[in-house]
C-alpha cells in the first residue's frame, strides 16, 4: 500500500490549498479504489506510524450514487475544516488527518486520531465531525479502533 502513495505537496497557508486544489481531480473524476490523503505533517497515512499507532478513526459512508452530489462537498468541507483548525485546539490536537475512499460498495471519509484513553474526547470529535460537515441524522457514523498487533 505505501509504494502506491504519491506525495503531492505541503500546505501552509490556505492560499496554497486553493492553488492546490483548483489543479487536482474531483471525486467524481476518479475510479473507484481511490484515495485522497490529507495529513498534518509528520503524520503518516499508516497504523504503524508513531502518530497513529493505538489510534483510531470516525468513518462515514456515503452511497457511491451521491458522490456527485455530495462527496465533493463533504470532503472539501472536512479538508477546510482541518486546515482552519475548525474542531478547536482542545480536540485538533488527537487529530492526524483525513482520507477519502471511493469503493464500490459505498464511499468513506474517515477521519484519523491518534491514540486516545477518554471516549469523551473521542465522543466528542465524532460529534462535531458530524456536526460541522452537516451529515444528516439518517446517516451514521462509526468509529474504529486500531488494535495494536
Amino acid at each position: 500500500w505505501k509504494q502506491n502513495v504519491i506525495y503531492i505537496t505541503s500546505i501552509s497557508y490556505i492560499e496554497d490549498f486553493w492553488s492546490f486544489y483548483t489543479h487536482t481531480y474531483g471525486l467524481r473524476d476518479l475510479s473507484n479504489g481511490s484515495d485522497y490523503i490529507l495529513f498534518k505533517s509528520g503524520c503518516l497515512p499508516m497504523w504503524e506510524d508513531l502518530s497513529s499507532r493505538g489510534g483510531g478513526k470516525w468513518i462515514v459512508t456515503i452511497d457511491p450514487k451521491r458522490r456527485k452530489h455530495d462527496l465533493d462537498g463533504y470532503w472539501l468541507h472536512l479538508m477546510l475544516l482541518l486546515i482552519g483548525d475548525m474542531f478547536g485546539a482542545h480536540l485538533s490536537i488527537y487529530i492526524n488527518g483525513a482520507i477519502v475512499s471511493l469503493r464500490v460498495k459505498g464511499d468513506r471519509l474517515a477521519l484519523w486520531l491518534k491514540k486516545i484513553d477518554d471516549l469523551n474526547i473521542i465522543k466528542s470529535i465524532g460529534n462535531k465531525f458530524k456536526d460541522l460537515l452537516n451529515i444528516p441524522a439518517d446517516i451514521q457514523i462509526i468509529y474504529e479502533v486500531r488494535k495494536l498487533k
